[in-house]
């Protein structure tokens, strides 16, 4: 059956523990049917080689590499592999993030086949590295409820999305590929390291978001630009550029709009107009907000399949060590 699907492993100075877990969450999955690009911003030392090395010896030999002669942010990196991309949907990942278990990607495969969507998501489990590593609490987005499959709710998504700041994490983001590729290009200038605001961007357009309620990754929390206290100032940076970006493209568009003048009023600008949008519009004594501030996420996830992810990648290692050892080649 021809592949429907590639897994862009998206990477910046990536760890090589947490680079071959990833890949071996690949290595552990009951199909070949599916493509990887490698994608790398970048960096010193991209473990193209060690990668490649390591996917095909466990039978993914379908693998192409792309790398940015220089860092230029999260959404120009993912442009570029995206560009190499020649299966209908992508299913964006990064290092030290997993696939959930080894029915991940041909339950894809199926859902992908019966559903067609334009874009996609699953349930995620947080978990905190360590020996052993452990699943944690953690989701997202907080409400679920406007992507369901039969009362989908259109204007409460982009609500959500452009005014509570109730986003969703691109980790295992699945997308058609054209979709995502325009929407990066239009975005690549404006947003450097954002890319899942791109599911804002559809949520204006009318592109319906399909939930699902399986979970598909395992995510770590912790670290990266959205759980480091400092790259929280610069995501806040990235989320002005996108309202800005959107608001150019589609300035008639009332809620776009709303988002314009409660994230760009300032002491420069109209306080009044700011005032009155967060007390009318976002509120945080809403009830959404008090909830949103109140609720306590769910603890997702098997440990024994997150351990299993270790083990695997640690097995991969120690067949490399004696082989070395050996004077032979993996």
């Amino acid at each position: 059956m021809e592949n429907l699907l590639t897994v862009l492993v998206a990477q910046y100075r990536p760890d090589p523990a947490a680079l071959r877990r990833t890949l071996a969450s690949l290595t552990l999955q009951d199909t070949r049917n599916f493509a990887v690009v490698l994608a790398d911003d970048g960096s010193p030392q991209d473990f193209f080689a060690e990668s490649t090395a390591y996917l095909a010896a466990h039978g993914i030999r379908n693998v192409q590499t792309v790398k940015m002669p220089q860092n230029g942010g999260t959404v120009l990196n993912i442009l570029g592999g995206v560009q190499r991309v020649a299966t209908r949907w992508v299913l964006t990942i990064s290092p030290g993030d997993f696939l959930y278990d080894d029915r991940t990607l041909s339950w894809w495969l199926e859902r992908l086949q019966a559903d067609t969507p334009r874009v996609a998501f699953g349930r995620q489990a947080y978990f905190a590295p360590g020996n052993p590593p452990r699943p944690v609490a953690g989701e997202n987005p907080f409400d679920r409820t406007p992507y369901d499959p039969v009362r989908y709710d259109a204007k409460t998504v982009k609500r959500n999305l452009l005014l509570y700041d109730d986003g969703i994490s691109g980790c295992g983001l699945v997308y058609e590929r054209d979709l995502l590729a325009d929407a990066l290009q239009r975005m690549a200038g404006h947003v450097r390291l954002a890319e899942d605001f791109s599911v804002r961007m559809f949520a204006v357009e009318g592109v319906r978001i399909q939930r699902y309620d399986r979970l598909t990754v395992w995510y770590e929390y912790g670290g990266g630009v959205s759980t480091d206290e400092k790259a929280r100032q610069r995501m806040a940076e990235e989320w002005r550029a996108m309202v800005e970006l959107l608001y150019r493209t589609y300035p008639h568009d009332t809620t776009v709009r709303l988002a314009y003048a409660y994230f760009f009023n300032d002491r420069h600008k109209s306080r009044l107009v700011r005032g009155l949008v967060g007390r009318l519009i976002v509120p945080q004594n809403a009830p959404f907000k008090k909830a949103q501030h109140a609720w306590q996420p769910p603890v997702n996830g098997d440990a024994a399949r997150l351990q299993a992810v270790y083990e695997a990648a640690q097995t991969g290692n120690d067949a490399e060590e004696t082989s070395l050892r050996k004077g032979s080649t993996p």
